[in-house]
């Protein structure tokens, strides 16, 4: 299936950017859609990858029902852990469930895989060009059986469907305190 975007660009005001969200039913891989389009502050959000992946090209399973999506963040990226720690502590507060960031770049609640964090960056000349931050999370999606004693989803941990977009804005918020904490520091 190609990819089919399912509303216009929709606008969310955060404090750093002002996040372009653009949403599709089904990418080959969010990571590649937002790298072609490279604008700062454009959110990619799939229903479904085909290709998703994580770190050194390992298949991501990414079925609908999870939350799926890159960022395209300004120079210079941030470390994949504090992505992780950052978007852990965000769900940790907001649905009161244990989540952690474990090094390098994954979200686990239980002692099972959450989620994790893809973190891209390239060069344009000799000038940074565009940061793409990958981040999937299981929060409705089902788990294939041979993943089940080794990941979980936010609606087996919490018993109840999860509001996919209540989620990303809480990502989406995540992202925006990080940003924030580095302009901070410079």
């Amino acid at each position: 299936m190609g990819k089919k975007e399912l509303c216009p660009l929709r606008v969310t005001r955060h404090a750093s950017l002002h996040w372009r969200i653009v949403r599709y039913e089904e990418v080959d891989s969010t990571q590649d859609v937002a790298r072609a389009r490279g604008e700062p502050g454009l959110v990619v959000v799939a229903e479904a990858q085909n290709r998703g992946r994580g770190r050194r090209g390992a298949y991501w399973h990414s079925p609908r029902g999870g939350l799926w999506l890159s960022a395209v963040l300004p120079h210079p990226p941030p470390l994949h852990i504090q992505v992780a720690r950052a978007v852990a502590r965000a769900l940790r507060e907001h649905y009161r469930l244990p989540v952690r960031a474990d090094p390098p770049n994954d979200l686990s609640l239980y002692g099972k895989k959450l989620g994790g964090v893809l973190v891209e960056a390239s060069l344009q000349g000799n000038r940074g060009g565009p940061v793409i931050v990958g981040i999937g999370i299981n929060v409705n999606n089902p788990l294939p059986e041979e993943l089940a004693s080794t990941a979980i989803s936010l609606r087996e941990a919490l018993k109840r469907e999860v509001d996919l977009t209540e989620t990303l804005d809480i990502v989406l918020a995540a992202l925006d305190d990080l940003l924030e904490e580095r302009k901070w520091r410079g």
